[in-house]
């Protein structure tokens, strides 16, 4: 035993040494490979447990008739790897594999002999998988040492472990994402709910200036002497009014529409003047003058445009509620872009109103804690985290009763970063 103890001792420095360096499905290929290397055998395999279907499991690495075979799900029902699994143990049959197991063996070219061990989270001791070793011909029993299984599938336990941590960890951030997706949208309906009447005034005006250059293009064909000059202003004046008209139209659409959050290269100054219609729509409804101040040749942004232009909307909003709120004789709201050191973008929303209350300044991007009589209290909450979602950082800068100022930030886009 002792000769057989040695050699196991070599196979294990051998395949550690091999796959050592390596994680996720590098090493359990690797791990396959070596195993069925080193044992001489036609086939190994690793697998992880699924939760669903019942008794079934995944290969991570599938070694097979000298080669890597795809990854595959089977049920474990009538294979020798149904009692490592059930039963948790060890096992082993040197020969005649076909007594026990006769259609498994048959369906893998007649399969004499196997080696199966579960395999265990090292955590909390959970099964999480197992590793399996078969052959067309018989092994001999004194050439399987346990303990070199036991140690090769303590690693692999690990290893699977990690990677359903790390699935995990992506899983939630996944969640996350649609979650801030779907509230963003809510918020977006309920924002348009309180911009309709800035809206309806909005395409209203556009509205009754086509009927009444249409009106006029009427009584003019009805003259004898009628000017196709002045004919043909009214008809462009009707069409830029409708186009007008159109352009609204669109960037509601557009702003309204439900998706997956979206990253992509921007030119950070594009962020406001794509949303710059519906901005001055509102703040032209509200009688507040909306002035810009954008800094030249400001660099790209990663960002996802709609959520971003969400949250310029929806401090602009903020922004002229406090105006109204305010008896200041200026009325007036400031939109600011800069860059901000070497790595970001900083936006400024600065407006006359009347300020933050003392009372809710420490937790003012708390959900439900609002800076409007009427708000519900998600807008600053979930503006702050789009902003963190983008890497980014939201405050308030300045506060007083002649005004406030909220400030946020946005990486600058780094091909190779992101890349």
């Amino acid at each position: 035993m002792a000769a057989a103890d040695e050699r196991a001792a070599g196979m294990l420095e051998m395949i550690n040494e091999a796959t050592a360096p390596f994680t996720g499905g590098d090493y359990f290929r690797l791990l396959v490979a070596r195993l069925a290397e080193q044992l001489d055998v036609d086939a190994t395999l690793v697998t992880e447990c699924l939760d669903y279907p019942e008794n079934h499991v995944r290969t991570l690495a599938y070694w097979h008739g000298g080669g890597f075979s795809e990854n595959i799900e089977f049920d474990l029902s009538g294979t020798p790897c149904q009692h490592v699994i059930n039963d948790e143990q060890f096992s082993f049959y040197p020969d005649r594999l076909g007594d026990h197991f006769p259609e498994w063996s048959r369906e893998e070219g007649g399969a004499e002999s196997f080696i199966g061990i579960p395999v265990f989270a090292p955590s909390d001791g959970r099964l999480v998988g197992h590793i399996a070793v078969y052959d067309n011909q018989p092994m001999r029993a004194d050439s399987v040492v346990e303990s070199m299984f036991r140690i090769i599938a303590a690693r692999a336990g690990a290893e699977i472990e990690r990677i359903q941590a790390e699935k995990a960890l992506r899983d939630s951030e996944a969640r996350a994402r649609q979650h801030l997706n779907e509230l963003a949208h809510v918020s977006r309906v309920s924002a348009m709910g309180e911009m309709a009447s800035a809206v309806a005034h909005e395409i209203n005006q556009p509205l009754t200036a086509i009927k009444t250059y249409l009106q006029t293009c009427l009584r003019l064909l009805e003259e004898k002497n009628a000017d196709p000059a002045t004919i043909r202003a009214a008809m462009e004046k009707s069409l830029a009014s409708a186009e007008h008209s159109q352009r609204i139209v669109r960037k509601l659409r557009d702003f309204m529409k439900r998706g997956e959050i979206r990253r992509r290269p921007i030119p950070a100054a594009r962020l406001i003047t794509e949303c710059a219609l519906l901005l001055e729509t509102e703040a032209h409804h509200h009688r507040v003058d909306l002035d810009y101040d954008i800094e030249d040749k400001l660099p790209m942004v990663r960002v996802d445009p709609v959520l971003i232009q969400q949250v310029l909307s929806n401090l602009t909003r903020n922004a002229i509620d406090s105006i109204n709120d305010s008896d200041h004789a200026e009325r007036r709201l400031v939109m600011a872009a800069a860059l901000d050191g070497a790595d970001k973008v900083v936006f400024r929303v600065t407006d006359s109103g009347k300020g933050v209350d003392p009372s809710v300044r420490e937790k003012l991007f708390e959900p439900f804690v609002s800076t409007r009589r009427k708000g519900m209290g998600i807008g600053l909450s979930l503006c702050q985290s789009v902003i963190e979602n983008h890497g980014g950082e939201m405050w308030l800068e300045a506060s007083d009763d002649t005004g406030a100022t909220f400030c946020f930030t946005v990486p600058v886009h780094r091909v190779d970063a992101d890349a």
